[in-house]
């Protein structure tokens, strides 16, 4: 009951008990269907080991070991909400190459519908290899084609949505910058049919076109995306207020959600002051794919009858989880609910 009575005195005597959060999260979760639709990757780690340094350039020569790889990008994001409970369905764009094959086959390994992607002529699947030695990487090399979609892959994005639309509580628009929404109007798109049936939108996104995002209930920047698409750097508190008050402003979201690394994360919603939840502090492995984990978790909260608030405090606590764990990780629901009881 001391968690109980620290979380309510946080946020008032309105927030769910412990005991009825843990409720909704074990017997909804499960219940939800979810399309993330974004830039779909690969994350793929060449690992080794290092003795010494190459006689021919000042560089360490890495002793394979072997090769892994993972879903990546938003593809992830399908990871976690899966990982949690949740049902998903995957769009986006990937090649019929060697690891667009095998991205398609490993998510629907892991029980996720692949019905939504599309191939795309002359359009490579994008892929991150890490090289690393004892969980430090030393050298990172992208594969990518961050050219725009065309009009007709689009469009039948948009029918995926179209034709599930009855069956989805939410749509998660995963932008890492890599070409699917390239034209901001596709965004729109999206966030109308959205807003048309009913269907929660939640978007992360590095682009600066804030403005494509009006109507979504959360949009989820992290520091350096705030600065980026508002053009103020953050140094203190005040800086960070002027800076998550002009994006709510310019992307007319619902609420805006700051990923902030070890200082927690903060949301901004119209006609109320900044909220913070500070970091749990743990022993940190690897920060890759916290982001979404954070949108995966609240996402699901929302869709599941929670407030902003009670589902940023979840979110909160998967990502003290996903960041202990190396490499891209997911975060399972008895986990999360593990990590709720601990406080």
């Amino acid at each position: 009951m001391q968690a109980e009575a620290f979380i309510i005195k946080l946020l008032g005597t309105e927030i769910k008990t412990i005991m009825e959060i843990k409720k909704i999260i074990k017997e909804n979760f499960d219940k939800k269907k979810i399309l993330v639709i974004g830039d779909l990757m690969v994350d793929e780690y060449i690992l080794g080991s290092v003795s010494r340094i190459s006689p021919e350039a000042p560089v360490p020569i890495l002793n394979y070991k072997g090769r892994e790889k993972n879903a990546g990008g938003a593809a992830n994001v399908a990871l976690n909400i899966n990982a949690l409970g949740g049902g998903v369905i995957m769009a986006g764009v990937a090649a019929e190459d060697e690891n667009g094959q095998w991205l398609r086959r490993f998510l629907h390994d892991n029980g996720i519908d692949t019905s939504g992607i599309v191939e795309e002529k002359n359009k490579r699947t994008t892929v991150k290899t890490r090289f690393a030695t004892k969980g430090q990487q030393l050298l990172r090399m992208d594969w990518e084609d961050n050219r725009g979609i065309m009009t007709d892959t689009r469009q039948r994005l948009l029918e995926c949505i179209a034709l599930r639309v009855k069956e989805l509580n939410g749509v998660v628009i995963s932008d890492y910058c890599k070409g699917v929404f390239a034209d901001a109007d596709f965004v729109k798109e999206i966030i109308k049919l959205c807003s048309d049936n009913g269907i929660i939108i939640a978007i992360d996104s590095k682009s600066r076109n804030i403005e494509a995002f009006a109507g979504a209930d959360f949009v989820k920047p992290n520091n350096l995306e705030l600065e980026n698409a508002v053009s103020i750097k953050i140094t203190d508190d005040a800086s960070l207020d002027e800076a998550g008050a002009k994006y709510l402003r310019l992307s007319r979201a619902k609420n805006v959600i700051v990923t902030r690394g070890a200082n927690g994360i903060s949301i901004f919603s119209p006609g109320n002051k900044r909220r913070d939840y500070a970091s749990r502090a743990i022993q940190v492995f690897d920060v890759t794919g916290a982001g979404d984990t954070v949108i995966s978790a609240v996402t699901l909260g929302l869709t599941s009858g929670l407030s902003i608030d009670e589902s940023v405090m979840l979110a909160n606590a998967a990502a003290g989880i996903v960041i202990g764990k190396r490499g891209t990780a997911v975060v399972s629901m008895e986990e999360l609910l593990k990590k709720i009881d601990e406080g």
